[in-house]
């Protein structure tokens, strides 16, 4: 055509508005597209395979393109597409969706386009049958365990991949697998039990895997991604930074090779990276954290089949990501989409399995949120339905169903609704807690699991007393406090009745005890021996006058506690802060004594505060180094501490009960036991200031602190040893080294505990090993051990006494069954202090005595001079050995007395450290 034939507005059109010159491979790319689309519609098969030669060829030459994630990705839908038809080549199904995914992993977050191939990709996994595996496989156990629930199945599995993993004949990358397989099938089951030596287990299987140097990318990269989640659910239980700080590496290692993001097991990684993400956020409050963990989230959730079986997890973990950021940035449309993500999953309270509960608990969590951002009690009494039905799935994880009673009742407190709440920690306490550290674990796993959870005794105690129902909090409070304590107990008792009942039986109990007890057991055999255990007290249940044989204490026997004295249980919760003051019957008439209870005008941040002003007061006292006028604020500090004690806790306490003034001439002072909870365990309450005069709780009771009533009538119930048999150890050593002072009094703590007649054995300084020590122990009634010892406020169990060549710890201690001990000074600093975590397990070297079956314990709960040591323990030996003296308890009375009338030794400093505990 002559270019001068156009007309000339058309010339200058054209020069303005240049047309744009598309390259062949965008024209053949959309050609090939709409055959596909025209083809699928018409179900031809030859048109299919023709448009996916076409997009074939334009992928080729798009490489390096802005286009070519968008022609990739239909590339990988046509082949998706092909393989419907009858003569596909195997694998294109595969290799389709794993173009899909490459082409989407290309695109960033929020790219419009990105989000319709995440639409599309999900599509087309809809059509993806589920995966099957040979019934009796590791991973038909596993898939059945996440969809079904069932402990069984992951031991059967646990055990089918060790024996895998072991085989000789194994080739090295089948091997390899197989032990990555095993580590993920401890991790899931320690996620169940919390034992802790299956975590431990999983963690080294899978570093021996990682370090292996796998060849296989797919495999080296599913390995890291398995360690992480692996190090995440250690962090989550034992909450040591180390253990977040390699999750996060091993999960980051996991995606960080482009060529495994076409891989199916992709999305896997992906989720198992944002859940550590999403705890990252939960600890360092990164926005971006979150928001990538929800992006990984997002296309996990699209790029995984709908029939795979750990799908509905993805769905649960991007619901609670969204949950997350929208608490954080009040965003209630996140919190919206959180819940439709969570309805369905849920199901009705009939649907059972591991997936129902954890949609339920979110979804309660998600309902919980947006009630309190919105102020709509409606979403609290939906957050109340799903937790109330999570908890009471009776055959799904103890520890998510406690969780869950713990949040059922703290939503209904908050509606309002006491009697919902009273019910939630019903079962809370009396059903699941029990549970939650069986006997099967061993202690350290125990005091992991209970160190998780929030304080749940003390609430239930406040919500059952705001009701104004005393009798249940007291059962709440025992319930709940001191449950490793109460389990030791019960496996150290005498067992007259039952012996009189049935001496086969007794006898067979005996030995399960001693079997439960026993360190150095492996999980398998303390697996073996709880169950025994647990089938043997049903048959004794059977025997007559046997059915209640192990089963808690009602509020009537718990009364009986106030037989010899009133006790005074100090609650101390958010919710409020009370006494439940316990007093011997003033009829005369049977045992069980009179329950009251006193509301205590302070606060649970108030004892809080006090707690560490104290703390901080006589740690700096006791240090020599301690400047002049740094030591005059503290022990003003201290005193004042003291004074506050008395006035809000303390005298309100004796004033109740009448044990306010002082008796009358002639008459001995009262008993009175304490049993403090949480912080307010750190204070010395029988060193309180009740009046403006200057008088101590100390001058007007005799004062005993015990863990729990369970722990007194424990005590109670033990003879003391017959005239005659009692006998003494004295350990005293100065080892520690260079890290502690030198402990310049020890010949005269030996002295002292000389006033003490009867039979004596000394190890002193090198005959001062662990060992001797323990089976001192074993060979005596009394004990006086004279050293350094050591508190770990954050794991109290790693508490421990420092002797020669070596530490006695509390879980040793624990270990020991100690039938004919009566009697242990504790002359080691913090020896009867707990720790701030596990405070309700009062977890103490004092308590550990306790624990091995001594009935009464005189320890410190902080450190004093030298000096005092000597004095004090002089005085109460020689109390001791006097005829009048009715036991230990008045004999460390009447030597802190002694103490207090010198005047170097007046200061409560000195003397309001030393405690008794026991009947």
């Amino acid at each position: 055509m002559d270019p001068r034939l156009v007309p000339e507005a058309m010339r200058e059109a054209f020069d303005r508005h240049t047309p744009t010159v598309f390259p062949a491979y965008e024209t053949v790319h959309a050609v090939g597209s709409a055959l596909l689309s025209s083809s699928r519609e018409d179900g031809c098969e030859q048109g299919i395979v023709a448009s996916a030669v076409l997009i074939a060829w334009a992928r080729k030459e798009a490489r390096g393109t802005p286009s070519e994630p968008s022609i990739a990705f239909n590339l990988g839908s046509a082949l998706a597409s092909m393989a419907c038809g009858e003569d596909a080549p195997p694998g294109t199904r595969e290799k389709g969706i794993g173009q899909m995914r490459e082409a989407i992993a290309a695109l960033p977050a929020g790219d419009p386009v990105r989000e319709v191939m995440l639409a599309e990709l999900r599509r087309t996994l809809a059509w993806q049958p589920p995966a099957t595996h040979p019934d009796g496989s590791p991973e038909a156990e596993i898939t059945a365990y996440i969809r079904e629930g069932g402990p069984e199945r992951l031991d059967r599995a646990v055990d089918l991949l060790r024996a895998m993993a072991d085989a000789p004949a194994a080739e090295e990358q089948e091997r390899a697998r197989r032990r990555a397989e095993l580590g993920q099938a401890l991790r899931i089951r320690f996620e169940l039990t919390g034992d802790l030596a299956d975590i431990d287990a999983s963690i080294a299987e899978l570093e021996a895997v990682v370090a292996a140097g796998i060849p296989d990318p797919e495999l080296r990269a599913s390995a890291f991604s398995l360690l992480g989640v692996a190090h995440l659910a250690r962090y989550v239980q034992l909450q040591q930074p180390l253990d977040l700080e390699a999750a996060t590496r091993a999960a980051r290692a996991a995606c960080d090779d482009p060529a495994t993001d076409a891989s199916p097991a992709h999305p896997q990684r992906l989720t198992d990276r944002a859940s550590v993400l999403t705890m990252r956020y939960r600890v360092g409050g990164d926005l971006a954290d979150i928001d990538q963990a929800i992006e990984d989230l997002t296309f996990a959730a699209h790029a995984t089949p709908p029939s795979q079986h750990d799908h509905p997890v993805m769905l649960i973990k991007l619901a609670v990501a969204l949950k997350e950021r929208g608490v954080r940035t009040e965003d209630i449309k996140s919190l919206d989409a959180a819940e439709k993500l969570l309805r369905p999953l849920a199901g009705t309270p009939s649907d059972t399995g591991p997936n129902e509960l954890l949609a339920r608990m979110g979804l309660g969590d998600v309902l919980f949120a947006r009630a309190r951002l919105t102020g709509d009690a409606t979403g609290l009494v939906g957050a109340i339905d799903q937790y109330a039905a999570a908890a009471r799935a009776s055959t799904e994880a103890v520890r998510s169903r406690l969780i869950c009673a713990r949040r059922w009742g703290m939503a209904a407190v908050e509606l309002g609704a006491l009697g919902v709440a009273r019910t939630a920690f019903g079962v809370a306490l009396a059903e699941l807690l029990p549970k939650l550290a069986g006997r099967a674990l061993g202690r350290e796993s125990q005091e992991a699991r209970l160190r998780e959870l929030p304080p749940l005794a003390t609430t239930a105690a406040a919500v059952s007393l705001m009701a104004g129902e005393a009798q249940e909090a007291l059962v709440r409070l025992e319930q709940g406090r001191g449950v490793l304590l109460a389990q030791a107990l019960q496996l150290r008792g005498r067992q007259d009745e039952l012996r009189g009942a049935s001496r086969p039986l007794a006898e067979r109990f005996e030995q399960l005890c001693a079997d439960l007890v026993a360190p150095h057991r492996s999980p398998e055999q303390r697996r073996q021996a709880a169950s025994d255990f647990d089938a043997l007290v049903e048959k004794i249940r059977t025997l007559p006058r046997m059915g209640d044989f192990q089963r808690p204490w009602a509020c009537e026997k718990l009364r009986e506690a106030a037989a010899h004295g009133p006790v005074a249980l100090v609650n101390v919760s958010p919710l409020g802060c009370f006494a439940l003051l316990l007093a011997p019957a003033t009829d005369g008439k049977g045992d069980e004594g009179t329950l009251d209870y006193l509301s205590l005008e302070v606060t649970a941040a108030d004892i809080t505060t006090r707690s560490e002003t104290f703390r901080a007061a006589v740690a700096a006292l006791a240090d020599p180094a301690t400047p002049g006028p740094e030591r005059y604020w503290q022990d003003r500090a201290m005193k004042e501490t003291l004074r506050w004690l008395g006035e809000y806790i303390a005298g309100p306490v004796l004033a109740r009960l009448g044990l306010a003034q002082a008796p009358r001439p002639g008459e001995p002072l009262p008993r009175l036991w304490w049993c403090p909870t949480g912080v307010l365990s750190l204070l010395p309450l029988h060193g309180a200031v009740i009046d403006k005069g200057g008088t101590y709780v100390q001058d007007r009771v005799v004062s005993s602190y015990v863990p729990s009533l369970g722990s007194l009538m424990y005590a109670r119930s033990r003879p003391a040893p017959r005239p005659g048999r009692a006998s003494l150890v004295t350990v005293a050593v100065d080892a520690a080294g260079p890290a502690y002072p030198h402990l310049a009094a020890l010949g005269e703590e030996l002295a002292a505990a000389g006033e003490m007649p009867g039979p004596r054995e000394e190890l002193r300084d090198a005959a001062a090993t662990p060992q001797a020590v323990l089976a001192a122990l074993r060979a005596h009634t009394h004990a006086h051990l004279a050293c350094h010892g050591v508190r770990n406020p954050a794991d109290p169990s790693r508490s421990r006494l420092l002797l020669h060549g070596g530490e006695l710890t509390l879980r040793e201690l624990a270990a020991e069954r100690l039938p004919d001990a009566e009697f242990a000074y504790l002359s080691a600093c913090h020896s009867a202090a707990p720790g701030e975590e596990l405070a309700d397990e009062v977890v103490s070297v004092a308590s550990a005595f306790q624990l091995c079956g001594y009935r009464h314990v005189i320890g410190s709960m902080w450190t004093v001079k030298d000096a005092v040591g000597p004095l004090l323990a002089r005085e109460v030996y020689r109390n001791l050995a006097a005829p009048d003296t009715p036991g230990p308890a008045h004999a460390l009375h009447r030597a802190v007395a002694a103490l207090r009338a010198h005047d170097d030794y007046k200061d409560p400093l000195l003397w309001a450290s030393v405690v008794h505990s026991g009947p």
